[in-house]
């Protein structure tokens, strides 16, 4: 891979490599190692797909009703505690998740509220695949509640000898938290079929042009890196990806070891775990980003109410 010049994909590779081994479950928000150091946003965003998808979701998504719904339902408990405890006065309060950063899984699970998906083909630099490629693939965009500033009218109401304090709350959101977060593994979703990832050597890769332009089509997970997708004489058009590709580059058209690249799929990486006992899956993020909002999302939230015992 750093012969593709794609460090990134590289530097993920041979994390996975020296791992032990670990097999992912499949299960979005499971426990699972973590690297939040590799993969950065300001490196992603170098890549045109990317940026006009991260454009999308800062100008466009978050400003969804089931984005608006999904903010309310994170601010909810958080307002109803703070109400209950009495911290709520005449100038609000601010809920700022930044503490809770620490912990990446449980900052995902409890404050984010929508993602933009970022296709293999998205990453691409025009027909070239990208370190972007080769690193991640598929993956998602994910906003998160930053900071939002919750006010609202106060008052009481009376039910016989009880008194009851109500706040009429509306959030006003000013910042998100964006972030990248994506599996690095390599399981598949079908029993008798394994994801082609490209045809290698020591000198670098070729691809399929026929098994390229399925996996896009199939919104597949493709994690290979910067190189033309050319239809060559050598590349096998139409048929099963699972033969090795002589190139004869030479003059002569003699064989040579550095012309034969042979198929890589994620079973080849499931084999070699199993062999080798090591090769771990593990989660990527990407430090979440603080970006304040051109335009703040307020949201008017169902009526909170406590009851004032009666010595107050």
């Amino acid at each position: 891979m750093d012969k593709e010049g794609w460090p990134i994909s590289a530097k993920l590779a041979r994390k996975w490599l020296a791992s032990p081994k670990h097999v992912y479950n499949n299960k979005l928000n499971s426990p699972q190692p973590i690297d939040d150091t590799t993969v950065t946003l300001e490196w992603a965003l170098r890549f045109r797909g990317a940026r006009q998808r991260f454009n999308h979701l800062v100008r466009q998504a978050i400003y969804t009703e089931k984005a608006a719904e999904a903010v309310k339902n994170a601010l909810v408990p958080v307002i109803e505690r703070f109400f209950a405890a009495g911290k709520m006065n005449a100038a609000g309060v601010v809920i700022d998740t930044a503490p809770f950063l620490t912990n990446l899984l449980q900052f995902h699970i409890d404050w984010r509220f929508q993602f933009q998906p970022v296709s293999s083909f998205a990453t691409l630099d025009g027909t070239a695949l990208t370190d972007l490629t080769g690193a991640l693939g598929n993956f998602n965009f994910y906003a998160a509640v930053g900071r939002a500033t919750v006010t609202g009218e106060r008052y009481y109401k009376y039910e016989g000898k009880n008194t009851i304090f109500c706040l009429e709350p509306v959030a006003q959101m000013t910042h998100i938290y964006v972030y990248i977060k994506d599996s690095y593994s390599f399981n598949d979703d079908s029993s008798s079929k394994s994801q082609y990832l490209g045809h290698w050597n020591k000198n670098g890769m070729v691809l399929s042009y026929a098994a390229v332009i399925n996996d896009f089509f199939e919104s597949s997970n493709l994690n290979v890196g910067n190189s033309p997708l050319e239809k060559g004489r050598y590349l096998p058009e139409g048929e099963e990806v699972d033969k090795p590709i002589d190139k004869r580059t030479s003059r002569l058209r003699k064989f040579r070891v550095k012309d034969v690249y042979w198929p890589v799929h994620n079973k080849t990486y499931r084999d070699w775990r199993s062999v080798h006992n090591r090769g771990g899956d593990f989660m990527v993020y990407s430090k979440p980003e603080l970006i304040k909002l051109d335009k703040p999302i307020i949201l008017k939230i169902d009526t909170v109410c406590r009851t004032i015992p009666a010595e107050q």
